[in-house]
């Protein structure tokens, strides 16, 4: 839902736009999934995370099949700069008991990801770096220990 631009007219959709309001966000994500009938994700940048971490917490502790994205993350530092370098947020995110954290480094391991998250049942962060990383090339081996969150890539 959105409001049409120079009017109060709302516009339906198949998105809401929460602007800069992560904790609203991820709190309805939670309401809208125990509504039922949707399986709803929402997403920002990464270092904004701790606004969001009520909600996750509240989620975790649910094990309800909520998904949170998060962008931006960045060990190299990017032209936004050390504001956006949240390098500690991921480690974090592993202390919030029954939330499954993913960090996918290209394409292949993204759509994994995404997969188990919407067959599997619990809160998932998805965390997405902003770096341009170059495509690895997978074996069907390698493809299928994605899904343990382990492998080998290159001996």
């Amino acid at each position: 839902m959105r409001v049409g631009e120079g009017t109060n007219e709302i516009q339906w959709g198949n998105h809401i736009n929460y602007g800069v309001r992560e904790f609203g966000m991820s709190a309805a994500i939670n309401g809208i999934l125990l509504h039922g009938g949707y399986r709803p994700f929402g997403g920002t940048f990464l270092t904004f995370s701790d606004y969001s971490r009520n909600a996750l917490r509240v989620a975790a502790l649910m094990k309800a099949p909520s998904i949170f994205v998060f962008t931006h993350d960045s060990i190299g530092l990017g032209e936004d700069g050390p504001t956006h370098q949240s390098v500690e947020q991921t480690s974090s995110f592993w202390l919030i008991p029954h939330l499954q954290v993913w960090r996918p480094t290209d394409t292949v391991e993204t759509a994994v990801a995404w997969t188990y998250a919407i067959e599997h049942k619990g809160p998932w962060a998805l965390i997405f770096t902003r770096q341009n990383l170059l495509f690895s090339p997978h074996n069907d081996v390698q493809i299928a220990n994605i899904s343990k969150r382990g492998y080998v890539l290159r001996d």
